[in-house]
C-alpha cells in the first residue's frame, strides 16, 4: 500500500509541474499577444483560447499535490478550538466530506467527458478543440484530490489526518 501511495505522491508532484509548465505558457502567450496586437498590429485568433485551456491545466493539475500536502484553504476556526481525540475525528470528517465532493464532482466531469467523447463534441471557439481534453483533466485532478483527502482522513499519523 505504501507504494501506491508513493506512487500517488509522485504522480501529483508530476501533475503540479506540468501546471507550472501551464502557467509558464499562459503567461508567454499573453505576453506574445501583447507584442503581436500592439508592437505589429498582428493580433492573433488563438492565443486567448491557449491560454484559457492552460488555465484549467493550471487549475486542476495542481489540484492533487495542492491536496496532498493540504495547502488548500481551510476555514480552521473550530478544529483548532478543539484538542486531542475531537480535533483529530473532526478532521478526519472533514477530509471524508471533501472527498466525497471531490469524488461526486470528479464522477459528474468523468460522465460528461463521456459524453462529449462519444458525441465528439468540440469547444466553442476560432480552433475548436475536443472537449473532452480538458473535462477529462478536470476529471484527473478531482480523482486524485480526493484520493488525498481519503488519506489523510485514514492516516494512522494524527499530523497526517488534522491537515486538513
Amino acid at each position: 500500500m505504501s507504494q501506491l501511495a508513493g506512487l500517488h505522491d509522485t504522480s501529483s508532484r508530476l501533475l503540479f509541474a506540468v501546471a507550472g509548465m501551464a502557467l509558464c505558457t499562459a503567461c508567454a502567450l499573453y505576453l506574445y499577444e501583447v507584442a503581436a496586437r500592439y508592437l505589429f498590429d498582428a493580433p492573433t485568433t488563438w492565443t486567448n483560447e491557449a491560454v484559457q485551456y492552460s488555465l484549467a491545466m493550471l487549475i486542476f493539475l495542481a489540484l492533487p499535490d495542492i491536496t496532498r500536502r493540504a495547502a488548500h484553504i481551510a476555514i480552521d476556526i473550530v478544529p483548532a478550538s478543539l484538542s486531542g481525540g475531537p480535533a483529530i475525528w473532526l478532521a478526519r470528517l472533514n477530509n471524508l466530506v471533501a472527498a466525497g465532493a471531490c469524488l461526486f464532482a470528479g464522477w459528474i466531469a468523468f460522465g460528461e467527458a463521456a459524453k462529449q467523447f462519444d458525441r465528439g463534441l468540440l469547444t466553442n471557439a476560432a480552433h475548436p478543440i475536443p472537449r473532452w481534453w480538458i473535462t477529462a483533466v478536470i476529471t484527473l485532478g478531482l480523482a486524485s484530490a480526493a484520493m488525498h483527502f481519503l488519506r489523510h482522513a485514514m492516516a494512522r499519523d494524527e499530523r497526517l489526518a488534522t491537515r486538513a
